[in-house]
């Protein structure tokens, strides 16, 4: 059953004018430079989709630049939720790709079958829940490639952490040793990747964790068991 839906109009000028520089101008104050080729019709009368990019997002907006639609927006006939825009995914799988795997920190699965990237903050309860299922997860076939995602609000001193253990000789050692027993690696300070990363995660609208993305740029928040994510992989991109 579709939980109720609620689609929230947030009023963001009087201007009128029904065209795409409207648009532009009012939502750059908010996400930064738009280009039209990025303003696109959208299935529904009176309604564009803008591809912004700060942070990457796909939004539903009415024509004449003044209101923001908000919130699932559901197909009545096939129960489904509108598909996040192709462009987008793309848009974050390219920038995911971008942070070379050097600097990530991967658990490589024997029979390889998909790669998933994993944006994970140490402290986090749920990322720690998901690492200790990594031999289960990898069991299935599925590679996971950990980026830092320290969330400073939640967790005050995972990034000092987290840089201590990108920085360790060996950086799965250090990454099991924490999740098992929350033991910091005694190491100097070097040129660590986490900041880069973070910023990123913050880029492609990462806001809690652990934060999944399939290869074809797929979101999926927060922790799923590893059969339950076996199933949302196979199901988004086909066994």
């Amino acid at each position: 059953m579709i939980k109720q839906l609620f689609i929230a109009l947030i009023f963001l000028s009087g201007t009128a004018i029904a065209d795409k520089d409207a648009v532009i101008n009012n939502l750059e104050r908010f996400f930064g430079k738009i280009e039209k080729e990025d303003i696109i019709e959208s299935p529904f009368n009176g309604v564009y989709e803008v591809i912004v990019y700060n942070p990457v997002d796909s939004l539903l907006v009415s024509k004449d630049g003044q209101y923001i639609i908000q919130g699932d927006v559901v197909d009545l006939t096939t129960r489904k939720r509108l598909p996040i825009n192709d462009k987008v995914k793309l848009i974050k799988t390219t920038l995911i790709n971008s942070i070379n795997d050097v600097d990530k920190i991967i658990y490589k699965a024997n029979n390889e079958k998909y790669i998933v990237n994993v944006f994970t903050d140490v402290d986090c309860p749920f990322c720690r829940k998901l690492h200790l299922g990594m031999d289960k997860i990898n069991g299935l076939g599925i590679t996971v490639k950990y980026l830092a995602s320290p969330l400073a609000s939640l967790h005050p001193t995972a990034q000092s952490k987290m840089q201590k253990i990108w920085c360790a000789d060996d950086r799965k050692l250090a990454l099991d040793n924490y999740n098992i027993d929350k033991e910091v690696p005694n190491v100097d300070a070097c040129n660590d990747p986490v900041f880069e990363q973070l910023s990123l995660s913050k880029q492609i609208g990462v806001t809690g964790t652990p934060a999944i993305f399939l290869s074809d740029g797929t979101h999926l928040p927060g922790y799923l068991k590893p059969s339950a994510l076996l199933k949302k992989i196979e199901k988004t991109l086909g066994k």
